[in-house]
């Protein structure tokens, strides 16, 4: 898995995407991703799963890259053709949830 890193102002500059967000959520996608504290001890030191801390993670990625709230996550392995195909599906729905004002 690769390690996603950010720097404390893009962290910061996120804060208004993040909707209802609790503050605790914030701070602990700020320890995983700004200050680079492992999520499995971010979990503990939260008494959460480390799922759950992974999912607050995502969220947060997610609104750094615009993506509406309500998309999944689908990661598979596809010939190059079909790949292709994937990534301008992809493109076409953000261009209409984008027309639409649809963004997290």
């Amino acid at each position: 898995m690769t390690k996603v890193s950010m720097k404390a102002e893009e962290f910061d500059s996120l804060r208004e995407r993040l909707g209802k967000m609790t503050p605790e959520s914030i701070a602990i996608a700020r320890e995983v991703l700004v200050d680079g504290v492992p999520k499995f001890l971010v979990a503990e030191r939260h008494r959460l799963t480390q799922p759950r801390v992974g999912a607050i993670v995502d969220r947060v990625l997610a609104a750094a890259q615009d993506v509406p709230r309500n998309w999944e996550r689908v990661e598979v392995w596809l010939p190059p053709e079909l790949a292709q195909q994937v990534r301008e599906m992809e493109a076409q729905a953000r261009a209409r949830a984008k027309a639409q004002g649809d963004s997290c």
